[in-house]
């Protein structure tokens, strides 16, 4: 026995299967078009990153992969007339800490005083008259160490995060305080000195000409800073 729908009800359905596809057509549009939207915002995203922004983060991560150190240049002799040294120098090699690659410098600082030969408490005040030092700069923690600490601390500088050791030339003067009026001193360049320097020459920490021949030959006599530059993992090693 045949069976058949009359025309009427496979017209309704046939009506109803067209109004559900135009529906569907309608949501797989607004789909599509959400799909474009975030893609499109991807896609721009990615072009923000390699394109605009490429070089900056390029330079942030050659910046953690890379440490910049800067040199002290020793600053030049001064002789007498007859070419006889009145002031030399000598290399002095001093224990530093840059904060930012310490994973933890209170443990740090703990396991120095007693290499130093210092007390903890030492090594903090240290830290907090540096204060206005950015953490990713080197803190001096003790000057002139001997041989036998700098061979210590370079042999086990894996226990030590954030210490480094480095040689900075300090000044001899020959003839004791004899002249010293004339002569003069070092000392740490002043806030009010480095607001009126020239910045592309000196930088906060700098030891500068204070008094006599060192302050009116400054010029002549501070050198030219080098920069050192060494591959780091993430733990600053």
């Amino acid at each position: 026995m045949k069976f058949s729908l009359p025309f009427k009800t496979v017209y309704k359905i046939e009506e109803r299967d067209g109004a559900a596809l135009d529906q569907l057509k309608k949501r797989l549009l607004g789909a599509g078009v959400i799909i474009l939207f975030f893609f499109t915002v991807i896609m721009l995203r990615l072009w923000s990153l390699q394109v605009v922004n490429g070089e900056n983060y390029k330079q942030k991560a050659y910046k953690n992969r890379v440490r910049v150190r800067e040199l002290a240049a020793p600053r030049g002799h001064i002789l007498d007339r007859y070419g006889r040294e009145i002031v030399t120098n000598k290399p002095s090699f001093n224990v530093t800490m840059i904060q930012e690659d310490s994973t933890d410098v209170s443990e740090t600082l703990e396991r120095l005083a007693p290499v130093l030969g210092m007390e903890v408490s030492e090594l903090w005040n240290k830290i907090r008259e540096a204060e206005d030092t950015p953490r990713y700069l080197p803190v001096t923690l003790k000057e002139d160490i001997d041989w036998q600490t700098l061979a210590y601390l370079e042999n086990h500088n894996y226990e030590f995060s954030g210490i480094r050791t480095e040689v900075k030339p300090v000044r001899v003067y020959h003839y004791g305080d004899l002249a010293a009026n004339v002569i003069g001193y070092l000392g740490s360049i002043s806030k009010k000195e480095l607001a009126a320097a020239d910045r592309s020459v000196y930088s906060g920490g700098d030891i500068i000409g204070k008094r006599g021949l060192e302050k009116l030959r400054e010029a002549d006599l501070r050198g030219e800073k080098g920069r050192s530059l060494t591959e780091v993992n993430n733990r600053g090693f």
